[in-house]
């Protein structure tokens, strides 16, 4: 192999204690060439001018077509030749046939990464698009150059404030996604979000025609900013690798990986949409347990996942309690964590005549599960009474739910005098609730017991479920936040809380401390 050359990112990013590709997201200067001239294609401008404005990206944007002109303000160069000074970073949004040529003007240019959202490559399995991938890797081997996909959106580093989405949170987080596809690292994100999760950075890597899975375990693995790897894959480029860099990976921060393509019509989606041969799931399953990565199968159970690793204090044993409003979603409840293995035991005497001294028996269920829905009206009237509808936020956060009030804080005290018992579900269902719905009556009903649980020794749990159209969507929005607020993990089903939380106490077992060292990082 030739030395490096002078200014050569692999070099750079040898350095000491700066992980390898490090570089990638520290870009002087971004060029977009393809970029929208004409409203026809105005989405390509959307996904790559549009977020470094929003974001506020400090270094120069340089959009790029034969055409000329200008987009959102700025001068469109008729080609890279017209551009002063350094190229850092160059996105094609061009037809695979024109790639070969603009990847040979980005080596003489001294370009350090390629990202090619283009497509029509191997992806197709036509012989043309694989030879054309197959020539683009030719023309940069031994440059220095990294080339990104094809058939990929890219990088997202809010600390760097790239992004390939303009709506985007600006703000950082622990989680480190690797994403073969695009459209799934967006789902991903949307998903997150609205539970309260951030990311360090995020990088969509398609046909991983150069970096691939590996480098990019390799990279999170390294990377400070990130505690904890998420991963869609949908195949491997080199398997002996690739289990020696997960082995690492594992060992060092939690990494959840959802294989795409399992079923044999998903294998050949796959194949289809970046050229990725899936090969055995049951085998690659395996591969995961037995490297001690959690394995997932959609996205839903990926981020049910993150949302425990990074806020669910893992329970030392499987007895809960659930405690929520509404008979029969206490029956649900007690259904799907008993399926996913856990126990809810019967109420101590003692604990439970202190429980029914607290909570009237009229329409509730003092058993376990309990339905405190009475308490719950009882707590919202007594707010109400001292804060007026006006001021019920304020005065939600304000009141202790201390002991010796007879309301919240006895209760959530009773509990955790209950020997024996290693977590609290606390639940609310929404659209189970006869007659309106309106967002305030149900974060003042839910949201003393929520507050008052902050105080209790135990891991706890939130779930607001029972959602079944978008204005009860919208009316949740704020006792969901109340949930993040307080630090608990928030989900949106018994089903994947139970499985979420049995996932967490199993990898905590196996990776015993782990868990707590990343949250205490992050308090």
């Amino acid at each position: 192999m030739p030395p490096a050359k002078a200014g050569n990112p692999r070099l750079k990013s040898s350095a000491k204690n700066v992980p390898a590709l490090e570089y990638i997201f520290h870009p002087r200067s971004i060029a977009l060439v393809g970029a929208a001239t004409d409203p026809v294609h105005w989405w390509i401008n959307e996904y790559y001018i549009d977020p470094l404005v929003k974001f506020g990206y400090t270094g120069k944007v340089y959009p790029v077509n034969p055409k000329g002109g200008e987009a959102k303000g700025m001068k469109i160069y008729r080609s890279l030749a017209e551009i002063d000074g350094p190229i850092d970073h160059v996105i094609s949004a061009i037809p695979a046939r024109s790639c070969p040529d603009l990847v040979r003007e980005c080596r003489d240019r001294g370009v350090k990464l390629v990202q090619f959202f283009s497509a029509g490559f191997a992806e197709t399995g036509d012989p043309q698009g694989i030879a054309i991938q197959n020539e683009i890797v030719e023309i940069a081997k031994g440059s220095g150059m990294r080339l990104l996909g094809p058939n990929c959106m890219g990088l997202y580093c809010p600390n760097t404030k790239i992004s390939f989405c303009f709506n985007y949170p600006q703000e950082s987080g622990p989680i480190g996604l690797i994403s073969q596809s695009g459209s799934n690292s967006t789902y991903v994100v949307r998903s997150a979000v609205v539970r309260g999760l951030r990311f360090s950075k995020i990088v969509s890597h398609g046909n991983a025609c150069d970096i691939n899975e590996c480098d990019l375990l390799e990279y999170f693995t390294d990377d400070p900013d990130t505690k904890v790897i998420a991963a869609y894959i949908e195949g491997i480029k080199d398997g002996p690798r690739f289990r020696r860099a997960l082995a690492r990976a594992a060992a060092t921060k939690p990494v959840v990986i959802y294989k795409g393509g399992f079923s044999e019509a998903g294998g050949r989606a796959a194949a289809t949409h970046t050229g990725s041969l899936a090969g055995s799931y049951a085998a690659f399953e395996s591969l995961l347990r037995q490297l001690g990565a959690i394995p997932v199968q959609s996205v839903g159970e990926m981020v049910d996942m993150l949302v425990a690793i990074l806020h669910m204090k893992p329970p030392r044993g499987r007895n809960l309690c659930a405690v929520g409003n509404g008979g029969g979603g206490s029956v649900l409840a007690t259904d799907e964590f008993e399926r996913a293995g856990f126990r809810l035991p019967g109420i101590p005497p003692e604990v439970r005549e202190h429980i029914r001294k607290l909570v009237p028996p009229a329409g509730s269920m003092t058993r376990n599960p309990i339905d405190a829905a009475p308490l719950m009206g009882i707590e919202q009237a007594r707010l109400l009474a001292k804060t007026g509808l006006k001021d019920w936020e304020k005065g939600l956060w304000n009141a202790r739910f201390q002991r010796g009030d007879g309301g919240m804080g006895d209760f959530v005290g009773a509990l955790d005098d209950w020997p024996g018992l290693d977590f609290l579900v606390l639940h609310y269902c929404i659209d189970s609730v006869p007659g309106g719905i309106y967002s305030w009556q149900l974060t003042t009903g839910g949201g003393p017991l929520i507050v008052a649980a902050k105080e209790s020794r135990l891991p706890v749990a939130t779930v607001i479920h029972f959602i079944a159209n978008e204005d009860s969507w919208l009316k949740s929005l704020k006792i969901q936040k109340l949930c993040i607020d307080c630090g608990f993990p928030l989900f949106l089903s018994m089903k994947g809380a139970a499985r979420a939380i049995r996932r967490l106490m199993e990898f905590d077992r196996d990776h015993p401390g782990m868990v707590e060292k990343i949250q205490a990082s992050l308090k």
